[in-house]
């Protein structure tokens, strides 16, 4: 109640809200506009680094802590092959139009849109951790306190460190199979609640009660 008095507020004053939240280059990750969060998935402060629409695709059952920071479009410096420098932001204004006519923002938005990240389903992402552009995490996958992710993560893994290297595989190959086919993020919150009970069990059991 009180968020949504403060928004109605700034725009009786004439202030765009999302930049009033935005610091930086940083937005806060439930309001960036660009994000797609999952059902129940829910973060305790985290942020977005972006510079143009690139998406963040969050899947379901995510818990994300404190201060994880999520890197969009040019957090490696990688757009030009020639220099890490940023020659088009620093030489030109945003409405400008490039060599050749070339809208700025719109070729900044083709190259970057393979910069995007993508997160799977039942991860944990622990405080202050940093996720790089273009990474893609897997399900189930334990992202370790402080960690700074620069490359994908299979599924079921728990990694950490700088840059974050995997420390273990939760479960065998056989059994992530398993549970990757009973998706059970993707039940209903009826059925999950019903059945809360049951992860609480040991793998082996859930997988026979729920596996196909």
């Amino acid at each position: 109640m009180i968020q949504k008095i403060r928004h109605f507020l700034w725009r009786i004053l004439g202030i765009d809200y999302k930049h009033a939240l935005q610091i930086h280059d940083y937005i806060f990750l439930k309001k960036d506009r660009f994000c797609k969060l999952g059902n129940r998935t829910y973060d305790n402060g985290a942020l977005v680094w972006r510079w143009t629409n690139a998406p963040l695709i969050i899947g379901n059952y995510c818990s994300i802590a404190n201060n994880v920071r999520f890197i969009m479009d040019e957090g490696f410096h990688k757009a030009s092959e020639i220099t890490s420098f940023p020659i088009i932001n620093n030489h030109y204004k945003d409405d400008s139009v490039l060599p050749g006519n070339i809208n700025k923002k719109l070729f900044l938005d083709t190259i970057k849109q393979r910069q995007g990240i993508t997160i799977g389903n039942d991860v944990w992402i622990g405080m202050n951790s940093i996720i790089m552009p273009g990474v893609s995490i897997g399900n189930g996958v334990t992202i370790a306190a402080n960690s700074i992710v620069t490359k994908s993560v299979d599924d079921f893994m728990i990694v950490g460190g700088n840059p974050a290297k995997p420390i273990k595989q939760k479960h065998n190959d056989s059994v992530i199979k398993q549970l990757n086919a009973i998706a059970w993020w993707n039940w209903s919150d009826k059925t999950v609640k019903e059945r809360a009970m049951d992860f609480y069990q040991s793998t082996e059991n859930f997988i026979k009660i729920y596996g196909k």
